[in-house]
């Protein structure tokens, strides 16, 4: 295991007691001392460290752990999917999606110079806005369905492998019976 680098100064000073001349054409000019950046500091950001009760950087994972992920994508895939539909109230807040495209007319921010190009702006952000949810919470599904197929994938390897052992242990065994 590496060494945890992160203790170490970010500044190495090196002090030097006698000043020293750094050439002999500038007798003027003397070098007391030396500071550089610790480049061998490893800098852990703590908004990427790791939380209370979080996993982190865990890389072993086992059928249960996989069907923990499967829910969590799910459960925010699901999330996301309600608000996309959800969320048409404040585009009705705006007056509806058909005042957005009108060329002329009250907007529903007003008469003020402008406002219904503020008003379609609005609609164009917001129908950007929740399709771009839309389209997160399908890639959300699309994970789960890609983690859930990798379970499979594991279960069915974990079961050739107790097969293959339970095989081995037949053979050793009627080997063993043949010796004797």
């Amino acid at each position: 295991m590496t060494e945890d680098r992160a203790q170490q100064p970010e500044e190495i000073r090196l002090d030097n007691p006698i000043p020293v001349p750094i050439t002999p054409l500038v007798p003027t000019m003397h070098l007391d001392g030396v500071t550089m950046d610790n480049v061998n500091r490893a800098d852990r950001p703590t908004a990427l460290m790791p939380g209370a009760n979080e996993a982190g950087a865990r890389t072993e994972w086992d059928a249960t752990s996989l069907e923990e992920a499967i829910r969590w994508l799910e459960s925010h895939a699901d999330f996301l999917h309600k608000q996309s539909y959800q969320m048409v109230e404040i585009q009705d807040r705006m007056g509806g999606s058909a005042t957005a495209g009108m060329p002329t007319g009250t907007s529903p921010l007003g008469t003020f110079p402008r406002a219904q190009d503020l008003a379609t702006k609005h609609s164009s952000l917001f129908t950007t806005t929740q399709q771009n949810v839309r389209n997160l919470a399908a890639d959300l599904y699309q994970a789960a369905n890609a983690l859930r197929e990798v379970k499979e994938n594991y279960e069915t390897a974990e079961r050739a492998n107790a097969m293959s052992a339970a095989e081995m242990e037949r053979v050793f065994s009627d080997a063993s019976k043949q010796k004797a």
